[in-house]
């Protein structure tokens, strides 16, 4: 087994996988009260400031390839059918078929703490806690 595939999410692989565990197990209203959080959070200048310096620092280390990777653990914890007039198409791989699906409310905040968590030695600590607050009190970044 090579390096890069036993550290598919990069360095902080563990947390990451920590982390989509713990997603995992959330009930609905802890997922309400992440989103609710997030919602607060994600409009302000701060915010927005953070989100794009998160951007900056996965393409300066070159974690492109880790960042991707996220994309298929968190889609199956997060995406669900759509009612009939979905927005949404993918194929289904067995059958060939069009499934259409959207994204649970939590995918968002959910991308933001589990991209911060992948390159969370490269991001002060100010940063990294408001891309991750929405999970401050049902995923603390200290339980990872």
């Amino acid at each position: 087994m090579s390096a890069a595939s036993a550290l598919p999410y990069g360095p902080h692989t563990a947390a990451v996988r920590g982390f989509l565990v713990r997603l995992a197990g959330l009930g609905a209203a802890d997922r309400a009260a992440v989103v609710s959080r997030y919602e607060t959070v994600a409009t302000t200048r701060a915010y927005e400031a953070a989100d794009a310096l998160l951007g900056d620092v996965i393409t300066r280390s070159g974690r492109e390839e880790a960042r991707d990777a996220l994309s298929g653990p968190l889609m199956q914890l997060v995406k669900r059918p759509a009612p009939a007039m979905a927005t949404t198409t993918a194929t289904d791989a067995a059958t060939d078929t069009p499934t259409e699906f959207e994204l649970e409310p939590i995918a968002e905040p959910a991308l933001a703490a589990l991209l911060a968590l992948m390159v969370r030695e490269l991001l002060d600590d100010a940063t990294l806690r408001l891309l991750t607050d929405a999970f401050s009190d049902t995923i603390p970044l200290a339980s990872l």
